[in-house]
């Protein structure tokens, strides 16, 4: 949203009291990557024509269409080869997204009663969004960019249009109505000083990539940012979201002020994110990060995290689709391979209606959270669940990978999944794919049950996780998505303390290591309050790693 401050007499608020020229817009948009930026705007427009387009029969239609996926596949792969290495696995996952099957055949389908092959990529790529958006989990729907960003492609490929590149001759600030994961990696990044845009949303895969990049960012700026915006100057505060079209002297004084107190806040940074967090007693503590795509290992290791403790697979069911083995194996290898020889815990699919939303294909239940989840499901479809151990098994090449199995309530589930674990490297044996042979395989401690009989789980688990949050809900049988419970899902629980507390006992006994992930290693005060119970390792959000650093190494256990 913009406002325009009026020379005349009627002035804003922000007029009256800053004095500011008249010309300066103040435009608020929502905060995306922090830092800032003041530099010349750089407008990048998405075209899309639509005009002057033939129909032909359906069978030309198709024709065109498959050809174009081909063209932009090609196109992807050169763009892939070019990019930096932690960038590549944008290109190949839009490559992927461009076989669905799903995706294919609803084009497929719009063609055959009579609609042009351009128009049909559109529609079906705004509905398979469309499917994406509907999910619960914000980071999820996100997802849906680099589905219109791929189809996006194919359709330039169709209207005999080149795909737009930004060239910068120097240091700008991208403006946009939506930047896309392509948009960002195939700009010169030294040159881009910042970006905001009129729509987009902070989850979305560009605004991670500036986060990872260290690029101030805002989004949801409004139309009104995009009006004749081309080439003037732009102060971007992504801290906040705020910015100034056309700034005056006061705001630029204002700016480099902040810019010099943020190059020593950031050099502050860099030195704890650099030291290990050890407490003032010379106790060691290992933070590690909770992640679910490839670019949220990459700021894990930004951020300085000693692993990736949490990796949740559910990325992998969107709308719905169940990837088969080569694509699970491609997604787990670039996870492990991101993390640069860091332990990364990879859940198994927990197939919950609040991870994968409504398109995932389940048997109907009147109570989810107390259903066929986590471990059970996997249990109860057992080549769903030996797909993923096998792509799993095949990329513990690629990094140091542990196996966790969420949801594990008994010893006797656990020993069942084992022998799907033992399934999986047979038939790998069979085809003579190479694989992993000694990937460590962990429970997930998420239910009371787990907790109360963990000396006895410690004795086939390689590992623990704790799950704080699912532990809450099912000791309390308070639903954690329902808002009219809410209240009774305490952060601080002595019950919760006691039931983690039997965990660690029961690793510490049985020699394996155990993480301690959800909101109680979030918050400094509870992740010193585990800490004193015994807990040695937490996993958490990236973003809260350094604020944890600086707690627990100020604290005496």
């Amino acid at each position: 949203m913009e406002q325009e401050e009026d020379g005349g007499g009627a002035a804003c608020g922000l007029c009256r009291e800053t004095g500011r020229c008249a010309d300066l817009k103040y435009i608020t948009a929502v905060p995306a990557s922090a830092g800032l930026a003041v530099g010349t705007v750089r407008y990048l427009r998405h075209t899309q024509s639509g005009l002057g387009r033939a129909v032909r029969s359906p069978k030309e239609e198709q024709e065109a269409f498959e050809n174009a996926v081909r063209e932009a596949q090609d196109q992807l792969i050169r763009l892939e080869r070019r990019a930096a290495a932690q960038d590549r696995d944008i290109f190949m996952v839009q490559r992927v997204l461009l076989e669905d099957e799903g995706l294919r055949q609803e084009v497929a389908s719009y063609i055959r009663v009579g609609a042009g092959a351009a128009a049909s990529v559109e529609r079906a790529a705004g509905i398979f969004a469309g499917r994406i958006r509907a999910l619960e989990d914000p980071y999820m729907r996100e997802r849906a960019c680099d589905i219109l960003d791929a189809c996006r492609r194919v359709v330039k490929v169709l209207d005999g249009q080149p795909h737009e590149t930004l060239r910068l001759t120097g240091p700008a600030i991208l403006v946009a109505e939506e930047l896309y994961p392509t948009d960002i990696v195939t700009l010169d990044r030294s040159l881009v000083l910042g970006f905001i845009t009129s729509a987009g949303s902070p989850n979305a895969h560009a605004a991670i990539i500036a986060r990872t990049m260290g690029i101030p960012a805002a989004v949801m700026a409004g139309p009104e940012l995009l009006e004749g915006c081309d080439g003037r100057t732009l102060a971007l505060n992504g801290d906040t979201g705020e910015a100034y079209l056309d700034p005056d002297e006061a705001t630029k004084t204002r700016f480099a002020h902040k810019l010099r107190l943020q190059r020593r806040h950031t050099l502050s940074q860099e030195r704890l994110r650099a030291a290990p967090c050890t407490t003032k007693d010379g106790t060691r503590i290992s933070l590690m990060a909770d992640c679910a795509s490839v670019e949220d290992v990459r700021t894990a290791v930004e951020a300085g995290a000693d692993g990736v403790g949490l990796l949740l697979s559910e990325y992998l069911l969107l709308a719905g689709r169940v990837n088969g083995e080569e694509e699970q194996y491609g997604f787990y290898a670039a996870c492990l391979a991101a993390a640069q020889g860091r332990p990364v815990t990879i859940c198994t699919f927990d197939v919950a209606p609040d991870k994968t939303g409504t398109e995932f294909p389940r048997e109907e239940e009147a109570n989810p959270a107390m259903g066929l989840c986590g471990v059970r499901y996997c249990l109860a479809h057992p080549d769903f669940f030996e797909t993923q151990l096998r792509a799993l098994l095949r990329a513990g090449l690629a990094g140091n990978l542990r196996i966790l199995l969420p949801m594990v309530s008994t010893r006797d589930e656990f020993e069942h999944a084992l022998d799907a674990v033992y399934r999986a490297k047979c038939a790998l044996r069979e085809r003579g794919v190479p694989f992993a042979e000694t990937v460590p395989v962990g429970a997930f401690i998420e239910t009371p049950a787990a907790a109360l009989t963990a000396g006895d789980l410690a004795r086939r688990a390689a590992f623990f996780n704790v799950g704080t949050n699912n532990l809450i809900q099912y000791t309390y049988a308070a639903d954690r998505v329902n808002p009219q419970v809410r209240a009774y899902l305490p952060a601080a629980s002595p019950a919760v303390y006691r039931l983690v507390r039997f965990a660690v006992e029961a690793a510490a006994e049985a020699r394996i290591p155990l993480c301690l992930c959800g909101e109680g290693a979030a918050q400094p005060a509870l992740a010193e309050a585990y800490a004193r119970l015994g807990v040695r390792a937490f996993s958490l959000p990236a973003r809260e790693l350094l604020e944890v650093k600086e707690y627990l190494m100020g604290v005496t256990l």
